[in-house]
């Protein structure tokens, strides 16, 4: 469930850094549009949009932080995608990429998309623009691959159209809207662009994979130079990485708790709460690739738990024979579940490193002088993407520490799958006919494709012009958008009750062969595996009697078990957004420094998103999470740039000072009426430094998902702030510790939430109100005039994040229970706990609004 935090999240940053000629202009931006005003017949002054504002102006000074990079610094690095010509920058990370080393999107709808981040405080608080406007997300509201909001996809900007990339590192709401909390990133196109360019590239990854990039730029005049058209055409194909192929990446190191609570001691002597011990080659020592065998239902081999009465371990033959082999718990770290090296299950070797790719982008850029003095511009964008991840996690894992489907699971030594001489062992191993436990990760039933077919179109009209008051000439625009992402994806699943049914095995006595139960029992109510699990009679969910395909779970899979047990979940997501916008700036009037530039403007703007999926999901059992829902916002916006002292005033220590302002109104049918505003000073006292300082307060609006997801079964990890080796950590221990003994726990016990899934609810909350935050920055730049194009500069940011939209996780939601004087509190009814202490669900759907 989201909700509006009342904590505060504040994150300071200080970022000094020098320009390098076209990487940084931390007093230069450069120009997003482009006016010119004629002072007299002999003399035109130019005046530029600067990033964060609708004033044109003739200095180039703003009162927050904007570097940039231009279509050179792109070109001399070959950089052939939008988010690596921004991530060069301090501050801007990936939120998500499908790049080695980002945030690998595994979802289907997120597959091979890009997003920004600025400061890591989540892609859904940078806002992205082109050419000073909004621009269709593609992130899906169900299984986006970053957090929910408007995130705009940065692959559907052309590398070869970019003119430059202006980042506002704070701010820029007041003039662009909501969602800008940690800043703008501004991708300014080329216009009136004439000739043609044309490049491919190709990349090899040590031989692993291949990359593949064409470009193609074209444009020209037309109707006697009244206009100009641009356009651009993108291919590029990337191929999927597995993390397995490259070394180092499958035996890499991990992080884990330790469960005997050792650490490293303090000049106290004490071991502090919450460390955490590096472990080279982690593996699982719960449950193998090929299927861990023991006498009981528990397999922890860290602690020896599962070994059989000779003292060893065995599991099935790795190699598919279905022999019984030994099985190496690896060197034990004090940690339940995670051992060095191995025979463990290795999550490593099933990750991706790379999601692979292919796209093709085409956009336009026409423009046309309507009349004296009136201009049109359109810009098309019409992109589709096809990206695939051949997932090489299990499509089922089971083992004795996880609970319902992902059991252990128990077979007899009659099963028909198992050789004569494995049968014979195991018989000896247990003193005669019996049963066993078997702890899996089924890498067996083939690889978790998942496969994400994706199109953006956006189309924009604007017109533009300028007229005088007066001596006083004002400029306006007028703009409409139309943008539609639609995604389909596609995921494939195991058919749970179908996979026990094919695992309750016998032998047919009409053919004599081994066959499920199901098909030749009469009235059949689950056979022993299919009992255990609670598996029932309904052909709605394992088809017709005689259509199920046994599975041998000992040796290699049939194609036509794998038919029976597995299924594709598809899902269509639609996301459409309109804006109507305009605005008016000019010079007002005069001061004694200057002319006081002013802008107003207005915007009108739906977002509507839908998550669509066919239904397969909700016949195995597991939650329809059909999300569908939108909301329109309308706003009104001001701005001024008031001059207050000017160079040729002659003021000792007062070389030039202007102070800027700006104000919107938000009028949200969803999330209700907000105002956000900044005020920002630019003071030289010499030429050659400035001193900026600015502060902004700003809001960031719901996002369909946080508003209407419905809610849906989960699964996540906690930290169960009863266990033994956390008794000791949070705000206040001894609160802790009172509640946890009040809640009947023993001090010495061991929650397997940590190591173990907990399944739960989570789902969207209507009522929520929007984020607000406050940002500071102070900054100073000195431009020495002994080299030319050369800035340094030092920022201090300050933003600070209240009523913040959280999902509370099941951490979350126990801390706030245990930690509280009032225990129990209503924290307390949003989980439960079994008589044994351990948490079987987690009831996220019961939070309070």
């Amino acid at each position: 469930m989201f909700n509006n935090s009342k904590l505060a999240t504040s994150v300071k940053l200080a970022c000094a850094f020098g320009s390098v000629m076209a990487i940084s202009a931390s007093n230069y931006a450069l120009a997003q549009e482009e006016a010119t005003t004629e002072k007299d017949a002999e003399e035109v002054v130019e005046k530029i949009q600067v990033t964060g504002s609708r004033i044109s102006r003739v200095d180039l000074e703003a009162t927050q932080p904007i570097s940039y990079i231009d279509d050179s610094y792109i070109k001399d690095r070959g950089m052939t995608n939008a988010i690596t010509a921004v991530l060069d920058l301090p501050g801007v990370i990936a939120g998500v990429t499908p790049e080695i080393g980002g945030n690998t999107a595994a979802n289907g709808q997120a597959l091979g998309q890009n997003t920004i981040s600025l400061y890591g405080l989540g892609s859904q608080r940078t806002l992205t623009l082109i050419n000073g406007s909004r621009f269709i997300s593609s992130n899906s509201p169900v299984g986006g691959g970053g957090a929910p909001g408007g995130q705009v996809d940065v692959n559907n900007i052309p590398v070869a159209l970019i003119d430059r990339v202006e980042v506002m590192k704070v701010g820029g709401a007041p003039v662009y809207g909501a969602d800008a909390v940690a800043g703008v990133v501004n991708y300014i196109l080329k216009k009136d662009y004439e000739g043609a360019e044309f490049s491919y590239d190709y990349t090899s990854f040590n031989g692993i994979a291949a990359d593949n990039s064409f470009r193609a730029l074209i444009g020209g005049n037309f109707a006697e130079d009244k206009g100009n058209i641009v356009v651009a055409l993108e291919y590029n194909e990337t191929e999927n990485i597995a993390a397995r192929d490259v070394p180092g990446l499958a035996n890499d190191w991990g992080s884990f708790t330790p469960a005997d609570g050792n650490g490293v001691e303090n000049d106290d002597g004490e071991v502090p709460a919450n460390q955490v011990l590096l472990v080279p080659d982690p593996r699982a020592g719960i449950l193998s690739f090929s299927g861990l065998v023991t006498p009981g239902s528990t397999a922890i081999t860290n602690f020896g738990l599962g070994a059989w009465g000779d003292g060893n371990f065995y599991q099935f033959d790795p190699a598919g024979s279905g022999s019984l082999v030994s099985y190496d718990p690896g060197v034990a770290t004090g940690n339940a579940v995670w051992a060095s090296g191995g025979d463990g299950l290795n999550l490593l070797e099933t990750n991706t490193a790379r999601e692979g790719y292919e796209r093709y982008n085409l956009s336009v850029i026409a423009n046309y002088e309507l009349a004296e003095d009136l201009n049109l511009e359109v810009t098309v964008f019409s992109n589709r993407s096809d990206a695939g991840n051949q997932g090489y996690q299990a499509l089922q894992y089971n083992s004795g520490v996880f609970g319902g489907s992902g059991a252990a699971l128990s077979f007899n030594t009659s099963n028909p799958y198992l050789t004569t001489d494995t049968r014979t062992q195991l018989e000896g191993l247990l003193g005669g006919e019996g049963d066993f436990y078997y702890h899996r990760g089924w890498v067996n039933l083939g690889q978790r494709e998942i496969i994400n077919e994706s199109s953006v179109n956006s189309y924009r009209a604007e017109l533009t012009s300028f007229f005088d008051v007066g001596d006083r000439t004002f400029d306006w625009a007028l703009s409409y958008q139309k943008g539609i992402s639609s995604v389909y994806s596609q995921d494939q699943g195991l058919n749970i009750p179908k996979f026990f049914a094919a695992l309750d095995v016998g032998v047919n006595p009409e053919t004599g062969q081994i066959d499920c139960l199901y098909n030749y029992t009469d009235d059949y109510e689950g056979g022993f595996v299919a009992e255990n699990h609670g598996l029932t009679d309904s052909e709605n969910i394992l088809g017709a009697q005689g259509t199920c395909s046994p599975l041998n779970p000992f040796g290699t899979p049939t194609d036509a078990s794998l038919d029976y047990i597995k299924y594709n979940d598809q899902g269509q997501t639609r996301i459409e957004q309109s804006i109507l916008a305009g605005y008016l700036s000019g010079e007002i009037f005069d001061l004694p420094a200057g002319g006081v530039g002013f802008a107003t403007g207005f915007e009108r703007r739906e977002e509507y998103a839908e998550f669509r999926p066919d239904g397969s999901a909700e016949l195995v059992g597991l939650s329809d999470n059909s999300t569908a829902g939108g909301y329109t916002t309308q706003d009104v916006y001001a701005e001024a740039i008031i001059p207050i002292i000017s160079s040729d005033m002659d003021i000792p220590g007062l070389h030039t000072l202007s102070v800027d302002t700006s104000y919107r109104y938000i009028d949200n049918d969803r999330s209700g009426e907000d105002s956000i505003w900044a005020v920002g000073l630019n003071y030289r006292p010499i030429e050659e430094v400035m001193v900026r300082y600015n502060i902004t307060e700003t809001v960031r609006a719901p996002a369909i998902t946080e508003l209407f997801l419905p809610v849906v079964e989960s699964s996540q990890f906690a930290t169960d702030p009863c266990d033994a080796r956390n008794l000791e950590s949070g705000p206040n221990p001894d609160v802790r510790q009172a509640n946890c003994a009040a809640e009947g726990l023993p001090t010495d016990f061991a929650s397997i939430a940590q190591n173990a899934s907990r399944r739960g609810f989570t789902g969207g909350n209507d009522s929520l109100a929007n984020e607000e935050a406050k940002s500071m920055n102070v900054g100073i730049i000195y431009t020495p005039g002994w080299a030319e194009g050369l800035d340094f500069s030092f920022d201090y940011i300050d933003i600070e994040l209240t009523n913040a939209i959280v999902s509370f996780t099941l951490t979350d939601i126990m801390n706030a229970c245990y930690d509280a004087t009032d225990y129990p509190n209503r924290f307390c009814d949003q989980f439960e706990r079994e008589a044994d202490g351990q948490l079987p669900a987690l009831r996220h759907n019961d939070s309070p609004r």
